[in-house]
């Protein structure tokens, strides 16, 4: 965990008080419960200042921000940020140093433009005025707000993005990090402040976003949901927690809305016609990246042809998997080994063909399984060994159509070796062009919300839907206004 005296609330107000709560032996400074409540009360009247800034200076702000992040990291001004963040999640200092130079794409103003123009098809104006739509019918788009974010800490990424998304159409938001990119959240943001003392957007965005850690038991966690005035829950992550707050906002007697996403997982396939080296280089890199716990992440993948074309292509991963892995660097403890050499051992057993590495610092496993997923019976022996638990660890199930590529998929949420999520969010293909409409037509309905390249399955584009949800849209309700009778 970072450093205790940096887990302290970032927030612009003059009512700020906070209470010190213990979290894995450090202390926290959390947000108290009357502060909390009077910051959300206010946070309606902030919404309708900063609603009436126009959106191109909201697009300008970010963008600055974005810029001073490049710049202190081409300047090497985070460098100690960066080891921080690789000790608090784990991952390897390769992967924290990409993480880190991601930032910039996500607050740069023209792909969050797209990412508007997407979710707003009135276009950008109506989020600051009514717009007419057709003859005598007006539409706005107005803050939901204020909006309560409770991210993952699997990655600093996706916190970025519904605050930054929530900030821009206007809304009061108040940000609860996890403790472990907490540190990086609060450095990202904190050029709002330095701006604000020129420029009136970033005075109002400095006060419209609050950024506090609480503690699971956090009484103030408890009462910003039940009684917070709140527009929006924005949730993500998994069970318990997911259930918990569902049951806290229901009590609310504000109603408001409440957004997950997740928990989703990631999928591969494959057919024997498109099994090349960029293919198996682009499975491996995404095998590699965050350790497969980011929803995009291939957890599992189909072969569509033959079974020795099938191990040649496994063989092919593997190598990658040696070249790519060496860099990012993943040590499991000794109980880890110990359960993932028995769980390779009786898919031994089963008739799978397991390839692997026990290098201590690259330990990656491939089965290749066939007409059907083996792992299942393997995880009701050893069940610690679970989807969040499994690292570099991919079942590849060898299949003779694109039929039963699909089953696969659609079988997924129900495999024993996957509790915990609840389906398949990415599908990276690499498969021949004419069998790709076909394919395409069979996923659409298997409830899958992104098909990519395999090659860059952890990549987003600015215009996408966030499972199934363009985000933006979801921070806002829509007015209606109407001159003229219709009778």
């Amino acid at each position: 965990m970072t450093d205790s005296a940096e887990i302290k609330p970032f927030v612009t107000s003059d009512i700020v008080n906070t209470v010190r709560r213990e979290i894995g032996g450090n202390a926290v400074w959390e947000l108290t419960e009357e502060s909390a409540l009077e910051l959300l009360k206010r946070g309606r009247e902030l919404q309708a200042r900063l609603s009436k800034i126009d959106v191109e200076e909201r697009l300008a702000l970010i963008d600055s921000v974005g810029k001073i992040w490049q710049e202190r990291l081409q300047n090497g001004v985070l460098e100690e940020l960066a080891k921080t963040l690789s000790e608090n999640t784990g991952y390897s200092r390769k992967l924290v140093d990409m993480e880190l130079s991601l930032v910039p794409q996500v607050l740069n103003a023209s792909n969050i433009r797209k990412n508007l123009e997407a979710s707003f098809k009135l276009g950008l104006s109506a989020l600051e005025r009514f717009v007419e739509l057709t003859d005598g019918e007006y539409f706005r788009y107005v803050p939901v707000g204020p909006v309560f974010i409770i991210s993952a800490g699997n990655s600093l990424i996706p916190p970025l993005i519904p605050t930054t998304l929530s900030l821009i159409t206007g809304n009061f938001t108040l940000l609860r990090p996890s403790v472990t990119n907490y540190c990086a959240v609060v450095d990202v943001y904190k050029p709002i402040r330095d701006l604000a003392e020129s420029s009136d957007a970033a005075k109002l965005f400095s006060e419209a976003l609050v950024i506090s850690y609480f503690t699971h038991e956090s009484p103030t966690l408890k009462r910003i949901l039940t009684s917070g005035c709140l527009g929006l829950v924005n949730f993500w992550g998994g069970e318990p927690a997911r259930t918990v707050v569902e049951k806290l906002v229901s009590d609310n007697p504000h109603h408001p809305r409440y957004l997950v996403n997740g928990p989703l997982t990631g999928f591969a396939i494959v057919d024997e016609k498109s099994a090349d080296d960029m293919c198996a280089r682009g499975l491996a890199l995404n095998v590699i990246l965050y350790d497969q716990q980011l929803c995009s992440s291939p957890t599992m993948a189909v072969f569509i042809g033959s079974w020795n074309r099938a191990i040649e292509f496994v063989e092919r991963v593997g190598r990658f998997l040696d070249d790519i892995g060496s860099g990012y660097r993943f040590e499991p403890n000794d109980d880890y080994y110990y359960t993932l050499q028995s769980v390779r051992r009786m898919l031994q057993m089963k008739g799978s063909k397991v390839y692997s590495s026990n290098r201590p610092d690259n330990m990656w496993t491939l089965i290749l399984s066939s007409g059907k997923s083996q792992l299942e019976d393997a995880l009701a022996y050893f069940p610690a060994f679970n989807i969040y638990n499994r690292k570099r660890f991919l079942e590849i199930v060898v299949v003779d159509s694109l039929e039963k590529a699909t089953e696969q998929v659609a079988n997924l949420p129900s495999n024993f070796a996957f509790t915990g999520v609840d389906g398949v969010q990415t599908v990276g293909l690499a498969v021949e062009e004419t069998e790709r409409e076909k394919l395409l037509d069979g996923l659409a309905k298997v409830g899958v919300y992104r098909i990519t390249p395999i090659e860059d399955m952890y990549m987003r584009s600015p215009v996408e839907p966030y499972d199934g949800i363009f985000l933006a849209s979801t921070f806002t309700y829509t007015i209606y206004s109407r001159k003229k009778t219709i009778v």
